[in-house]
């Protein structure tokens, strides 16, 4: 081949890969870049040190849909967990997140991968005006110490009737949220879901979830009211952990939108009703200052009179979302 001609095609090569690369991404409905890069001070209950940490983890993905026709739809989730503070991976996985790929039309939505338990997002967060971060996280008040947040090779089927909502979800038979893998087996299947109403201001759900273990299983049920600028929410939980011990939680929160921000205050519990042992009982109050839409000042305070010492903690930074 002549040199003149191999140089041009050289030349031309990154061009090609790129308009070659466009055409994949035209075909797509919508492909978008998303995540949160959230650093600030931070005193973790029971720790008693602060440090340069963050309330929220910070994060990075990609979401993609492409329209099938005939009412049909082809989405994906990709989602990495990444600490701002040194950079490294929140876990071994690098889509600590979600992992998804779905099919979705009028009959309702079917997802594949690694996903949310179908209760989490719909019901058991519900009630945390802090959506279960930071210090003033309640995370197991919804979950009750025993449900998880994700399952691994997760099936999912939603779907919206009108004012109902409704979801089931199954899983492999591995524990679906191990910090290291391989993870060690359950014993069944995970299987989990929720119903859900929503009418004007008011919301009511119901999440189920077994875990895969032999004795483990766990009930939430949550609301929430809208009355102008206040958020009301209420939770209330009961189960079993693997070895029959029963629990319960139970919640409240609320919410106030100001002209700047948003302030928030909750209160919850957690307890083995067993051995009448408090697990949790935390109060908390926090404030977000919006400099922009995607932009905002926080500061949170937590006290949990369950934990032994250093009881207090807190998380004063900056969050960007994009």
């Amino acid at each position: 081949m002549h040199p003149n001609i191999m140089k041009n095609a050289l030349k031309l090569f990154p061009l090609s890969a790129f308009v070659l690369l466009s055409g994949h991404v035209q075909a797509q409905s919508s492909l978008t870049l998303f995540g949160k890069v959230d650093a600030g001070l931070v005193r973790a209950i029971g720790t008693g040190t602060t440090t340069l940490g963050e309330g929220a983890q910070s994060r990075f993905g990609l979401r993609g849909t492409e329209d099938l026709g005939q009412g049909l739809k082809v989405s994906f989730w990709l989602e990495n967990r990444f600490r701002s503070n040194t950079g490294a991976l929140t876990a071994v996985r690098y889509f600590q997140g979600q992992y998804i790929v779905a099919i979705e039309g009028g009959w309702g939505k079917v997802s594949l991968g690694r996903d949310y338990v179908a209760g989490y997002t719909e019901v058991q967060i519900t009630p945390d005006p802090f959506i279960h971060t930071g210090v003033s996280s309640f995370v197991s008040v919804g979950t009750g110490g025993i449900g998880t947040v994700r399952n691994d090779g997760a099936i999912t089927y939603k779907s919206q009737l009108g004012a109902f909502g409704f979801a089931l979800q199954t899983a492999s038979d591995v524990n679906p949220n191990s910090a290291t893998l391989p993870a060690a087996s359950t014993i069944d299947r995970p299987v989990n879901g929720y119903l859900s109403y929503q009418a004007g201001p008011v919301y009511l759900g119901w999440s189920h979830e077994n875990p895969g273990g032999a004795n483990d299983s766990w009930n939430f049920i949550a609301a929430r009211y809208v009355l102008d600028r206040w958020t009301l929410t209420a939770g209330f939980g009961s189960g079993k952990d693997n070895v029959n011990n029963k629990r319960k939680s139970a919640m409240l929160g609320a919410a106030f939108k100001t002209n700047a921000g948003r302030v928030k205050l909750s209160y919850g519990q957690l307890e083995n009703t067993t051995t009448h042992t408090d697990l949790t009982k935390k109060f908390a109050i926090g404030y977000n200052h919006d400099l922009s839409k995607r932009t905002f000042l926080y500061a949170n305070l937590a006290h949990d009179k369950a934990v032994a010492t250093n009881r207090s903690g807190f998380d004063l930074g900056l969050q960007h979302n994009f």
